[in-house]
């Protein structure tokens, strides 16, 4: 089982300490504090910003984004919730949800797995539940909208912080002192 729990690490963090944490994790009696500790480690580990490969720009190009997928969400569903004209909206939501998948899927190959998974599987969503919506008595059921809207909703300030805070260029290195 010890060897299986190096497996919760992020790949880059598998490669640099794997075999020395397996080793150490074979000498430890397994309890149920050190599981969760190595669980506490390995979400620290996924965590660390410094092993994404978001840069600057692409941080504020996907904080942008974000912000104009939300606008073009809400705005659709806003005017299909007043029972307005559909045909436009019904695109705009689509598009809308589409776009958010292409984000889940970028920040995926970014190194941001479990942020690109959940944006991609709340876009896959909001699509499905978009299209069921003809079924009478949607307006009662749309707790998966009002999910993928918060999901949504988080991930630009999420990108936001990262444009901010979270992005570690390499090209900005701090410069050894002296």
């Amino acid at each position: 089982m010890q060897g299986w729990l190096v497996w919760l690490f992020p790949p880059w963090w598998r490669r640099r300490h794997g075999a020395a944490y397996r080793a150490l994790l074979e000498q430890t009696p397994m309890s149920p504090d050190s599981v969760l500790g190595v669980v506490g480690a390995a979400a620290r580990a996924w965590g660390d910003p410094r092993h994404s490969r978001l840069t600057f720009p692409t941080a504020a190009v996907l904080m942008i984004a974000s912000l104009a997928l939300s606008f073009a969400f809400f705005g659709g569903w806003s005017v299909i919730s007043r029972q307005g004209s559909f045909d436009v909206e019904w695109r705009v939501v689509q598009v809308a949800t589409a776009g958010y998948a292409a984000l889940g899927l970028f920040l995926s190959r970014r190194g941001h797995r479990v942020v690109g998974s959940v944006t991609t599987g709340m876009a896959v969503l909001a699509f499905l539940c978009q299209m069921s919506l003809v079924v009478p008595g949607w307006s009662t059921t749309d707790v998966p909208i009002r999910a993928a809207a918060m999901w949504f909703m988080s991930l630009a300030c999420w990108s936001a912080w990262w444009t901010a805070y979270g992005v570690h260029d390499p090209r900005r290195r701090p410069q050894a002192a002296g």
